[in-house]
């Protein structure tokens, strides 16, 4: 019989962050694979959800490097398949751990997908998401009544057309470390700035609030960066 696959969210950073149904199934779980940038670098999500993680388990690391190249990428794709399938076969239940949640900008969503079409029997356990998170510790509601919210990779911001914030009245923006300049300006140019707060490594020990996004122009961010950023300001 084949293991059961599980796809388990554990959240930005905070432990507590779990969920019960994370901590339940980790607690006796056969092996854990956990993405790593790069061979023998710690795994953020490792140290998140290590201390509920059955000690017998067997923790299998798989590289998932920082890259577009799409031929690394899919060679790393096809080493997580690899890695899993031999643990399910064996019939061990095998989970991967992903920040946030795992259908949200995820690595795991390509091995959900190649498990499930080859009919191995497969779980995704949402988690909480760094928006979410970020939204609650900034105190910015992201959403009142019939307001309309976009979620978008700081790139995507970058690239669109002048005036394609103005049908949203929030924004949030991921991965926005590698192109902050660049966005900084955008909201400048749209007066989104004063409604518009940074939260750098949300949930870690070294988390930040930054209500003045131009403080932190021309310094390196964490790559646990996002901007949430409100048409009209909300008075705290």
């Amino acid at each position: 019989m084949k293991g059961q696959f599980y796809g388990i969210g554990v959240g930005p950073g905070d432990p507590e962050l779990l969920t019960y149904k994370a901590v339940r199934i980790l607690e006796g779980i056969d092996c854990v694979a956990v993405p790593v940038s790069s061979p023998g670098q710690a795994s953020t999500a490792f140290r998140i959800a290590g201390s509920f993680i059955n000690p017998a388990a067997e923790v299998v690391e798989i590289d998932f490097p920082m890259t577009k190249d799409r031929d690394s990428l899919e060679e790393a794709w096809q080493l997580a398949r690899d890695v899993v399938r031999q643990r399910l076969d064996r019939g061990q239940a095998t989970a991967f751990l992903t920040l946030g949640d795992p259908m949200l900008y995820s690595t795991y969503i390509y091995l959900y997908h190649h498990l499930a079409e080859k009919g191995y029997p497969v779980a995704t356990v949402p988690g909480v998401t760094s928006f979410a998170a970020s939204a609650a510790t900034a105190g910015v509601p992201l959403a009142f009544g019939d307001e309309k919210v976009a979620l978008l990779p700081g790139t995507a911001l970058v690239n669109a057309s002048a005036g394609d914030l103005s049908a949203f009245d929030t924004v949030v923006l991921f991965k926005v470390a590698r192109c902050y300049e660049k966005i900084v300006t955008l909201l400048e140019k749209e007066n989104r700035l004063a409604g518009s707060v940074l939260v750098v490594s949300c949930g870690h020990p070294d988390e930040r609030i930054i209500t003045d996004l131009k403080e932190l122009s021309g310094r390196d961010l964490s790559y646990f960066s996002l901007i949430i950023s409100r048409k009209e300001p909300v008075l705290q």
